[in-house]
């Protein structure tokens, strides 16, 4: 609310989005709305879920442009503004990416080097974040993050967000099926590093936990399930041939293939089996689970 309230280019609608049962947003709200002088709306929804908090969000949303914020990320004054001009400069700029600027360890995150290899697909298969530590220019990228990003709202309401993803919290991965979706519209998709936002890290209460350091079974098989549904469902033969190998093969540290799982054996990590398992349960279900289904259409909720 306060990074809302600071902007100097005010915005004209703020959509939250709440789950029915979440007390506790509940009474925040209650207290600190009839104090703020933001232009504020609630999308009520009983599915858990970011995908189902944001499609009740878009659906209630009416301008050009729609700016997506985590409820932990908290965007600097010129944030509004600098969307705004970059959206107005481009016809063909369809999603805009910025960094966030994580406070979990601000120790660790000032030792950490700058990278200009943010937000990236790579040929075969290996996703590149890095968004918290972009550097260099104002540039082309395959992936924004969702925690600091915008969308063109008329292309928004015509793709929707992959509603079929697993997760009952985060849903990992719905910001590359987004992207993807836009691409394929004929829009670009950029970062631009000066778009900032202090990303103050909240916990998660749902089993997506790998992107806290914790092992979670359930909350890595949903993140690698949905990665091959999204990659099945949107790429050609040939990519997501490769992607497949590359999993099986090399994979990560957090979803590893043969060659990560013995870089884990060598280092003594004693969830290694567990994750080569989950991994490759993970990679066969949501490749057969894609093969099964039609491709993605619009999400209805946003017609």
């Amino acid at each position: 609310m306060r990074g809302l309230t600071s902007q100097r280019r005010p915005a004209d609608q703020v959509i939250i989005g709440t789950r029915e049962g979440d007390e506790e947003t509940t009474a925040f709200l209650s207290a600190a709305l009839p104090e703020s002088s933001l232009p504020v709306e609630i999308a009520g929804v009983t599915a858990p879920g970011v995908i189902a908090s944001m499609a009740a969000a878009a659906r209630q949303a009416s301008g050009d442009i729609v700016c997506l914020l985590d409820d932990d990320a908290e965007p600097e004054p010129d944030w509004l503004e600098k969307i705004e001009a970059r959206f107005a400069a481009e016809a063909d700029l369809g999603i805009l990416g910025g960094r966030d600027l994580l406070q979990d360890n601000p120790e660790m995150r000032r030792r950490e080097p700058m990278t200009e290899k943010v937000g990236i697909f790579q040929w075969f298969g290996r996703i590149l974040g890095n968004h918290h530590r972009g550097s260099g220019p104002y540039r082309y990228v395959d992936i924004v993050k969702g925690c600091n990003a915008a969308i063109r709202g008329p292309l928004l309401r015509r793709i929707g967000f992959e509603s079929r993803l697993r997760g009952k919290g985060a849903q990992v991965h719905w910001e590359l099926a987004l992207c993807l979706d836009a691409a394929s519209e004929g829009y670009h998709i950029r970062y631009d590093p000066e778009i900032r936002v202090l990303h103050h890290v909240a916990p998660r209460h749902d089993n997506d936990l790998t992107h806290r350091g914790i092992f979670s079974p359930a909350g890595l098989a949903d993140m690698v399930w949905n990665e091959h549904f999204i990659v099945v469902t949107r790429c050609g033969l040939a990519r997501r041939s490769m992607h497949m190998a590359w999993s099986l093969l090399v994979g990560t540290k957090t979803a590893p293939g043969i060659l990560q799982f013995l870089r884990l054996m060598r280092e003594g990590d004693p969830h290694r089996r567990a994750k080569l398992a989950t991994t490759y349960r993970a990679i066969w279900e949501g490749y057969t689970s894609s093969l099964a289904r039609e491709s993605k259409i619009p999400e209805s909720l946003l017609e």
